[in-house]
């Protein structure tokens, strides 16, 4: 009886999406943010731990054409396609006799691989009274992508006690693997570029309930 009582039932299944700020950093002295979309749909191992398809649609932008000493600025229309998994830290402790602890147990970390898929819809090529001209560019271009992931999921339970929807506050570090995500071609600079992806989103369960060793909900916080 006492092990019935701690078990706890949560949906294998979500699917979700979200909204976020972008940040290039590709080189570029002036950084500016742009806008993506998320969309994703998630199996859930655990309660807090789960793998994940995400696809990213939106823009990647940077640079000040009249005022960087290079004259650099670009706008990239990407698209991306990741693989990751992310582990709460309520997989990892015991917070049934803590508040302070089940606060903590949503927070999460991960990481995965992806594709980046660049496509350049705006880019300058020429300074300042003409004094730099780029005549190598890439328009569309695609970049091996490794996320570093950290969040928050707030998990709202339904009259069965069962984390039916998920609110989540997510940042991921984006390394791309080439030159492309800029624009710009140059074989003596940097052959990685990063990204910094901010966003919110909401996930909703589905599928036959599981069953978990722990309860998930904590009726005191």
């Amino acid at each position: 009886m006492l092990a019935y009582a701690q078990t706890s039932f949560y949906h294998p299944f979500s699917i979700g999406a979200g909204y976020g700020v972008t940040v290039a950093y590709a080189g570029e002295e002036t950084l500016t943010s742009s806008n993506a979309f998320n969309f994703n749909i998630n199996y859930h191992i655990t309660p807090f731990t789960a793998v994940s398809m995400e696809g990213q649609v939106g823009q990647l932008s940077g640079g000040d054409a009249m005022n960087d000493t290079f004259s650099k600025q670009y706008l990239n229309s990407y698209n991306a396609l990741l693989l990751h998994a992310d582990v709460q830290l309520g997989e990892l402790m015991d917070f049934s006799n803590s508040q302070f602890l089940n606060g903590l147990k949503n927070v999460y970390f991960g990481t995965g691989i992806g594709i980046l898929y660049n496509k350049i819809t705006d880019i300058n090529l020429i300074g300042i009274n003409n004094s730099i001209t780029y005549s190598t560019y890439y328009v569309k271009s695609s970049n091996l992508l490794i996320p570093l992931r950290m969040g928050y999921e707030f998990k709202i339970f339904n009259r069965r006690d069962e984390p039916q929807v998920r609110f989540d506050i997510n940042y991921s570090f984006n390394t791309a693997f080439g030159e492309g995500l800029d624009g710009y071609y140059n074989p003596a600079g940097a052959s990685v570029k990063f990204y910094s992806y901010f966003s919110l989103g909401l996930k909703y369960g589905f599928g036959n309930p599981h069953a978990y060793r722990k309860a998930v909900y904590y009726s005191a916080f």
